[in-house]
């Protein structure tokens, strides 16, 4: 196991985490921003279209595709002729907000902080249908401090993890090697052996204390290849200063 030069790290569930996540009062929430409605379509029947039709696109592309919110949201305005009374991406961000209150996992601020003064590079990968831009706007609130070199999202790039595409094109932006780039991810399926299968270290965290419907999923898959496991961000940062101290 190399030191990293860089490390990558998934969004939800690993940087942030959304405990109260829900879709209905996102869709709800951008309704008083329609400005015209003339088939009169409630919130209810609104949302009831949204729902279904966002599980109606991930059927179709097998879930390894990313359908972008500014084009899915674009789509369901124009089916009902709304019209917004602000941007698209104002939308989004309506939304975005509404549907989730993100926090931060414990101590990783305190980790970010550790890897600035090591010198490791930062990035995210995530699967994500908001726009990097959104992502980049909620990172920055909650981690003002830190600055991640990229920021990539499927919802910009077509593909989602586990698809070795995504994670190729991080690696060409990095300009690094790809033995010198770990990934952290807290879905054994898509976040650990999609790096794997991407030539990325992949660091398993499972940080029990946040409630996450991945617990059981992720204990029913065995990994038969190296990749490191830990139950805290404090974990991370001790191996990678031994590391270095060793090196």
């Amino acid at each position: 196991m190399n030191s990293p030069k860089m490390i990558l790290f998934d969004y939800g569930g690993t940087l942030l985490y959304e405990p109260n996540l829900n879709p209905d009062a996102g869709n709800k929430a951008i309704f008083p921003y329609i400005s015209e409605n003339p088939q009169n379509i409630s919130p209810d029947e609104f949302n009831s279209f949204l729902r279904g039709t966002f599980d109606k696109i991930r059927k179709l592309n097998g879930g390894l595709l990313e359908i972008h919110e500014h084009i899915f949201l674009r789509y369901v305005l124009e089916y009902f002729d709304m019209k917004l009374s602000i941007s698209i991406e104002e939308a989004e961000w309506i939304i975005c907000n509404a549907i989730s209150d993100a926090q931060k996992t414990p101590h990783v601020e305190e980790m970010l902080s550790s890897l600035r003064n090591m010198g490791i590079r930062t990035g995210v990968i995530s699967n994500l249908c908001w726009s990097g831009n959104a992502l980049t706007r909620r990172l920055h609130e909650h981690f003002p401090n830190h600055q991640f070199e990229l920021i990539l999202t499927s919802s910009e790039y077509i593909f989602r993890e586990p698809e070795k595409l995504i994670f190729d094109l991080a690696v060409q932006k990095s300009g690094l090697n790809r033995d010198e780039i770990w990934y952290c991810g807290n879905d054994i399926a898509v976040d650990i052996y999609g790096a794997h299968h991407a030539g990325l270290f992949p660091v398993f965290y499972d940080d029990r204390s946040i409630p996450s419907a991945l617990h059981e999923k992720n204990d029913s898959i065995s990994v038969d290849f190296p990749y490191l496991k830990i139950g805290s961000w404090r974990e991370m940062t001790n191996q990678l200063k031994n590391q270095n101290g060793a090196e």
